[in-house]
């Protein structure tokens, strides 16, 4: 028998071929047990680069509503409470081939360096601007991301509501995007940790196993999920959906809160959020943390903790200001129910609309003069673009108070490369006032200390958020 020599692309190329053979055996085991779990719970199925040749440079297939991968949409959708108006499928053999080309160098140089190596595609939303035609033409450009909570990348969540606010920022698109991503080797941060400043994947901590670099990072900011890579060529454009929002009946909620029982083993509920870049982050990367209503206008002392007197004069504030919108005769006496009040219907405006910026959802409560229905409405109408508006009618008195408190130092944000560099005597100061501030506002007695703690600690120590939470979960 001749004797049989191999090198190692031979041995590399039995590798790449197990490898999808592995993928193809994963996917026909899990098809049918992974059914009806929505989109993103999927195995991609394999990719075939198209050999017709088009008229134009993309072809887009509307989906008949029985097809699997329509259904399995829908049922995302209907999880973010949006309804599907169509699915289209992006044909594009330009962008199909510079992913399978990527696809394939990825496999070939990893498994030579690791033969456990796994591409780990999944499917993933994503929410742009971009003109329709643009984004079926071109795909995705990672040049032109923004910093979000893991630095220069393309962001991908697995919830559609996420995606909702990146979608929608131009004003003329109605479409989310469904993409095969892959993640490779994913560097995984806890929740609430950022790395704001990252242009390419994470280097991998010594000693390590295969490539230097990790493929992707996942982590958990604040609400979601984030998935991010850096390389556009690792994100192909699979579907196109169409959307609206669901026309949601008010409910009215009960406000009186002193004599509900709270579960204290209850964890916080999901709070849908609109963005989709990353969350709690601006264009140029700062982040802030928010102390009480109106209070990110101005963060309080470095120690977290606003000053009783400042307390005293800023509820007393929002008392007089809910009490001119609403025709309520004015009381000297401050009432803190005013604050559950606000902290309530952010709660309730954040559940309907998915939007958890602070200042545009105050911004619609004080245009809609703190009416939680009219605020709605109003957002609906306008979007992002009502923050453009100028707020009608507010008291000068009011306005020069939130500027004064606009004065105020603030404190690094918990999971921040700042937040580490603190003292543990310095962020144990800065966590105790936030404990404090969660009891006042959510009107509970010292006694709750440790359920404040694990409110704060589920949401990565923010204070609004973790108020929300409180509140959806009542």
């Amino acid at each position: 028998m001749a004797n049989l020599h191999f090198g190692v692309d031979s041995f590399i190329f039995f590798l790449v071929l197990g490898n999808e053979n592995e993928n193809r055996l994963e996917f026909r085991k899990n098809k049918k047990k992974m059914e009806g779990l929505g989109m993103t719970n999927q195995v991609p199925e394999s990719l075939v680069e198209p050999d017709d040749p088009f008229d134009s440079p993309f072809l887009l297939q509307e989906l008949n509503p029985t097809d699997r991968s329509y259904r399995e949409i829908e049922i995302d959708f209907e999880n973010a409470d949006l309804k599907v108006i169509k699915v289209e499928k992006l044909r594009n053999a330009h962008l199909c081939k510079r992913y399978l080309t990527e696809r394939k160098l990825m496999l070939e140089q990893r498994l030579s360096l690791d033969p456990q190596f796994n591409l780990n595609e999944k499917f993933l939303y994503h929410g742009t601007s971009t003109k329709k035609d643009f984004v079926c033409e071109e795909g995705l450009d990672s040049r032109m991301s923004k910093q979000g909570c893991f630095g220069k990348g393309i962001y991908f969540s697995d919830y559609p509501k996420k995606c909702l606010k990146y979608a929608e920022r131009g004003g003329h698109n109605n479409f989310i995007l469904l993409m095969r991503v892959i993640l490779g080797e994913s560097k995984m941060y806890p929740k609430g940790v950022k790395d704001k400043y990252l242009v390419r994947e994470p280097e991998k901590e010594a000693p390590y196993r295969g490539y230097r670099f990790y493929d992707s990072v996942q982590g958990c900011p604040v609400n979601h999920q984030e998935f991010v890579v850096y390389e556009n060529r690792r994100a192909l454009v699979e579907y196109i959906i169409t959307y609206q929002k669901k026309d949601k009946e008010l409910v009215g909620k009960n406000l009186e809160t002193d004599s509900v029982v709270l579960s204290r083993d209850s964890k916080p509920s999901r709070i849908e959020d609109s963005g989709h870049s990353s969350d709690s982050s601006h264009s140029d990367g700062s982040s802030y943390r928010h102390l009480g209503p109106y209070r990110h206008l101005g963060q309080g002392d470095s120690s977290g903790n606003t000053t009783d007197e400042e307390e005293n004069t800023l509820a007393k504030s929002f008392q007089k200001n809910v009490n001119i919108r609403q025709n309520i005769p004015d009381s000297s006496t401050f009432d803190v129910s005013a604050e559950k009040l606000l902290y309530q219907n952010k709660a309730e405006f954040t559940r309907l609309t998915g939007v958890t910026d602070d200042y545009l959802i105050d911004h619609c409560l004080l245009r809609g003069n703190m009416d939680l229905n009219e605020a709605v409405k109003l957002y609906n109408a306008h979007g992002d673009g009502i923050k453009d508006s100028p707020l009608p009618d507010i008291p000068r008195e009011f306005e020069e108070e939130l500027m004064a408190v606009g004065g105020r130092p603030s404190h690094p944000e918990p999971g921040t490369i700042e937040w580490q560099n603190l003292s543990e005597e310095h962020r144990e100061a800065i966590i105790a006032g936030l404990i404090e501030d969660f009891l006042h506002v959510a009107g509970l007695p010292q006694e709750e200390t440790d359920y404040a703690k694990k409110r704060l600690a589920s949401t990565g120590n923010n204070l609004d958020l973790a108020i929300v939470a409180h509140y959806e979960d009542m």
